[in-house]
C-alpha cells in the first residue's frame, strides 16, 4: 500500500503563498510514490470547539460538521503537511480552529487513557510550512509551538519545517530563490521517511 500524505491548507487565500508551498510538497511526495490528499480548511464547514467536555467522556467530538471527515483523514495518514500563513505571530483562524477541534484526541489519550493507535504507528511524520510578511524569523515561534503540540497529540513526529519570512503579497513565494525547490524536496523526503515498515 502506498504511503498516504495529507496536506492541510490553513490559509483563507486560495492559491496564495502557503498553498503554493503545500502543493509543491505534495507534488514531491506524489512523484516519490506517495498517495496525496489536499484539504483546504477554508472550504470546510467547521465550527470552533465549544468546550462541552463531551470528548472527555467518549473520546469523540460532539460537534457534527466537516471535521468528521477530516478526523478520519488525520488518523489514516502516514504523513502530514500543515500549512498556514502567520497572523499575529501564530497560525490562521482556520488552522487554529482545526487544531482546537483535535481536543478530542487529547482527551482520548490523556483523560480516557486509550491509545490513538493499536498497534502504534511510529513511522508517522509531519512538516510545518508557513509564510510571514514580516522579516523577523521570531514571528514563527508561537506558531511552531502550537503546531508541535498538535503533532504530538496526533502522533506525528515533527520532521521538518518550511518557514519563510518577508513573504506577504500573493505569489511572492514564487520569487524566493529556493523555497519551491525546498518544498518539493521536503515532500519527496517525507514520502520516503513515512513508509510503513515491511511486515
Amino acid at each position: 500500500m502506498a504511503t498516504q500524505i495529507l496536506g492541510i491548507a490553513g490559509s483563507p487565500r486560495k492559491d496564495g503563498n502557503t498553498d503554493m508551498l503545500l502543493h509543491e510538497v505534495l507534488r514531491g511526495a506524489a512523484e516519490a510514490g506517495a498517495t496525496v490528499d489536499f484539504v483546504a480548511l477554508r472550504g470546510l464547514k467547521m465550527h470552533p470547539c465549544i468546550e462541552c467536555d463531551h470528548c472527555q467522556l467518549t473520546g469523540r467530538c460532539a460537534v457534527n460538521d466537516g471535521m468528521g471527515e477530516l478526523y478520519d483523514k488525520l488518523l489514516a495518514a502516514d504523513g502530514l503537511v500543515f500549512a498556514s500563513p502567520i497572523f499575529f505571530a501564530t497560525v490562521s483562524a482556520y488552522a487554529k480552529t482545526m487544531i482546537d477541534r483535535c481536543q478530542c484526541f487529547w482527551n482520548l489519550k490523556y483523560i480516557k487513557r486509550q491509545p490513538l493507535f493499536d498497534p502504534p504507528r511510529p513511522h508517522r511524520k509531519g512538516i510545518f510550512a508557513a509564510c510571514c510578511g514580516w522579516e523577523k524569523p521570531s514571528m514563527f515561534d508561537g506558531a511552531r509551538r502550537t503546531v508541535k503540540a498538535m503533532f504530538d497529540v496526533l502522533e506525528f513526529a515533527y520532521a521538518g519545517e518550511l518557514l519563510y519570512p518577508s513573504v506577504d503579497a500573493k505569489g511572492d513565494i514564487a520569487e524566493h530563490p529556493t523555497a519551491l525547490a525546498e518544498a518539493y524536496q521536503a515532500g519527496a523526503a517525507l514520502a520516503r521517511n513515512t513508509a510503513p515498515p515491511t511486515p
